[in-house]
């Protein structure tokens, strides 16, 4: 938390326009379907996040460069 808390003062000494989110209970390779046959600590599939992190690209995406059509 102590990285994040940098990084946060970081970006408001800045003055850029940001965000952070933090997905609960997802691990690194959330997004990766298969990610539990490489049994790896740490790396877990979480649907929900993979879901969420989608929604949040796709409309990151859409505020920079407009609705596709």
């Amino acid at each position: 938390m102590g990285d994040v808390a940098a990084f946060i003062e970081e970006m408001n000494s800045a003055a850029v326009d940001w965000q952070l989110i933090v997905y609960g209970n997802a691990m690194h390779g959330f997004t990766h379907e298969n990610a539990s046959e490489y049994k790896i600590p740490g790396v877990a599939y979480h649907a929900q996040a993979d879901a969420r992190s989608s929604a949040a690209m796709e409309s990151f995406f859409t505020e920079l460069f407009g609705r596709q059509r």
